[in-house]
């Protein structure tokens, strides 16, 4: 077997760079859903960073945010989202509204939020980027406010 000899069944991946520690200003580029590789099912968001606090994740980067969606807070996470991205309330996110977000015309690109991110460690001990979503007319003070508090 030659070098691409398993290409038949290699599959595509739509990995990113992730958002890291800090706190960012970010403009929507997509919202969608797709199966991992490991057919899990996943609500992903990608974003082109317009502030940022971390020095590896410079204005003008593309990062991704990806939730699996077996894990228990999932649904939470993205309602958080959701509310922070359109914005409105958490209590008005309900089914039908991710459904728009993910829809195939792309609603949601150019939307703009806030995100704090920290390092957590899971109940099994790894490594994990907790990230908080806040509406983005909070401003960038604010938000490092938040950042503060939370990290």
């Amino acid at each position: 077997m030659g070098v691409f000899g398993g290409i038949k069944e290699a599959k595509y991946s739509e990995g990113g760079v992730y958002l890291k520690t800090g706190v960012f200003a970010l403009e929507i580029q997509a919202v969608k859903y797709l199966r991992t590789r490991t057919g899990k099912d996943a609500f992903v968001a990608e974003f082109k960073i317009e502030e940022s606090s971390n020095t590896e994740l410079p204005v003008g980067g593309l990062v991704s945010w990806m939730v699996t969606l077996d894990k228990e807070p999932a649904l939470g996470n993205i309602k958080q989202f959701l509310s922070s991205a359109i914005p409105c309330d958490e209590g008005s996110i309900d089914e039908s509204v991710v459904e728009y977000a993910i829809g195939k015309d792309n609603p949601m690109a150019g939307r703009k939020v806030r995100a704090s991110a920290i390092n957590i460690k899971t109940k099994a001990g790894r490594d994990f980027t907790k990230v908080k979503y806040m509406r983005h007319d909070i401003g960038a003070a604010a938000a490092a406010a938040e950042h503060a508090k939370n990290g």
